[in-house]
């Protein structure tokens, strides 16, 4: 099974059952028989045990499978691509163990597969000037945005060359760096997905007993400034707190920047468990939208005969995710525009649904009309 993540998602090019279907098959644009994928009202379908998605009640179809008979065949997709900034302290309190199992959970997370296609840049804190409150200087990073597997060599060597060393935990300006350099990657590139990971063993130390008027070291104020990175930039911030780590801090830090919790690091085998607290991240920051495929937007295939089919990593038929521009209990999913569609978007229950199961298998099917929540 592919995995669902930032890049391109292998999708089979063959109809559901059968032979792949020719071109001349598929509905074109501006077909009228395409009403049917405008937005629907009421109940969606559900999620069984396990977290299945399937065609619900009230839909125009009851098996949760498609007809291939109806023309479907698959296109590949592209998941909106996802960039994370990696916030890392380097304080003292960080020698030994945890430094040194950060460091090879770091190098397997870079190297890991299942991170291709993510695009990643790393940066430390505290500066050598502890004190400054100027947020702009945690901005640039010590290893720019770039994706993996290319960029895991100087991440590699770039945390191989600092040592812990610092008295202050300067976690306000360091996180507002960090959202300021995905700001700004955001602008660059327009329609991708960006968040901060922010990884931390203590409470917020310093840098200034003031910065901007209020007090580096509350939790409230770092935290209010993660939800203003999600309110203003929808960047989310997610925190990865080893031993030490104030967990009501943590936690706070993280929901506020809607990422709902921390995820804490033990002391049994640290490098694993850091390495694993990676990847938990990054499934939980890939974007739930998918771009519209290349058919759809040069106007071969009417948006009206698309639908999101989704495999359980256990296995079975394709099924059928409803279309429901209402997101009704957060199920179904959604065209970011649906006079001229540029995206396909998960509603929230679905998208949580999809993330859990990152072995599972997400197809595009083109060519049949597209199942509506009703």
């Amino acid at each position: 099974m592919n995995r669902i993540h930032a890049a391109l998602l292998v999708l089979s090019a063959c109809a559901l059952g059968g032979a792949c279907a020719p071109d001349s098959n598929l509905p074109p644009a501006g077909n009228p028989s395409g009403a049917g994928a405008g937005s629907g009202n009421g109940g969606a379908g559900g999620m069984g045990a396990g977290g299945d998605i399937f065609v619900g009640p009230g839909s125009s179809s009851s098996s949760g499978v498609i007809d291939p008979g109806c023309g479907l065949i698959t296109e590949e997709g592209k998941a909106v691509p996802l960039s994370l900034y990696i916030a890392f302290d380097k304080s003292s309190s960080m020698v030994g163990t945890k430094w040194n199992s950060g460091e090879a959970g770091l190098a397997a997370f870079v190297n890991d597969p299942s991170s291709a296609g993510t695009s990643v840049a790393l940066n430390f804190f505290p500066l050598p000037d502890e004190s400054t409150c100027d947020q702009t200087l945690y901005k640039a990073p010590v290893v720019p945005f770039g994706e993996l597997p290319a960029n895991a060599e100087p991440i590699i060597q770039a945390i191989a060359a600092e040592d812990p060393n610092g008295f202050k935990t300067p976690i306000y300006p360091a996180l507002g760096g960090a959202i300021l350099a995905c700001a700004d990657a955001l602008q660059q590139k327009p329609g991708t997905s960006c968040a901060v990971l922010l990884v931390t063993d203590g409470a917020p130390v310093g840098p200034a007993p003031i910065c901007s008027g209020v007090n580096p070291e509350d939790p409230q104020v770092i935290a209010n400034l993660a939800a203003k990175g999600l309110s203003q930039f929808k960047v989310r911030t997610f925190v990865i707190g080893l031993q030490g780590v104030p967990q009501d801090t943590a936690n706070l830090i993280a929901s506020s920047g809607g990422t709902d919790s921390a995820i804490l690091v033990g002391s049994v085998n640290v490098q694993v468990e850091f390495q694993n607290a990676l990847a938990k991240a990054r499934g939980k920051a890939l974007p739930c939208d998918y771009e519209i495929p290349t058919k759809v937007s040069g106007g071969e295939v009417d948006p009206g005969f698309v639908n999101v089919l989704f495999t359980p990593s256990s296995g079975g038929e394709p099924q059928t995710i409803l279309q429901d521009a209402d997101c009704t209990n957060g199920l179904g999913w959604y065209y970011d525009n649906p006079v001229i569609p540029t995206k396909i978007s998960f509603c929230a229950a679905t998208c949580d649904a999809v993330r859990k199961d990152l072995a599972a298998k997400v197809q595009i099917g083109l060519g049949c009309k597209t199942e509506v929540a009703k």
